[in-house]
């Protein structure tokens, strides 16, 4: 009986341990950490922008390239959004020398797609703060269309 509630004492001893030995390892060598860090080297923190609409992208990245006066400009034209129905609109900004491209539909606003202009894929995922197994985005090489087997930049697109 007595070396029963030793084992017993001893058994939960170490799995009071075990838990907090797993837990203080996971609070400092996890993934959030890794992200922080991600984050302070990232040129722009796309996965911050996934699921917000155009006039939150342009106010954390600034104005986009495109100007009213242009053919294809800021936003389409009435003759364009009749043709178009708004949709598939594009603005383009260059942040710390990333250039992201965000498709929206005009008429919602809502951004359908954001791509992160470049061909090297692993400088584009640590430049633009994305990982390829993120539960709220999926990452899609966008490829050239003269060399399928060269990228010319990154598709982030919500996962629904």
């Amino acid at each position: 009986m007595r070396l029963f509630r030793y084992f017993s004492f001893a058994l939960l001893v170490s799995g009071v341990a075990a838990c907090s030995g797993s837990q203080s390892a996971s609070e400092s060598t996890g993934p959030v950490t890794g992200s922080v860090e991600a984050s302070r080297a990232a040129a722009v923190d796309v996965p911050t922008l996934v699921g917000r609409n155009i006039d939150q992208v342009r106010r954390t990245l600034g104005p986009p390239r495109e100007t009213r006066d242009q053919k294809i400009g800021l936003e389409p034209t009435a003759d364009q959004m009749k043709s178009t129905h708004g949709e598939d609109w594009i603005n383009t900004f260059e942040r710390n020398g990333t250039t992201v491209v965000a498709t929206f539909n005009a008429r919602t606003r809502k951004v359908r797609d954001l791509v992160v202009v470049g061909t090297d894929e692993d400088e584009l995922l640590r430049n633009a703060n994305l990982s390829l197994t993120a539960p709220g985005y999926m990452v899609l090489p966008v490829a050239n269309p003269k060399n399928n087997r060269e990228i010319v930049g990154m598709r982030v697109v919500a996962r629904k």
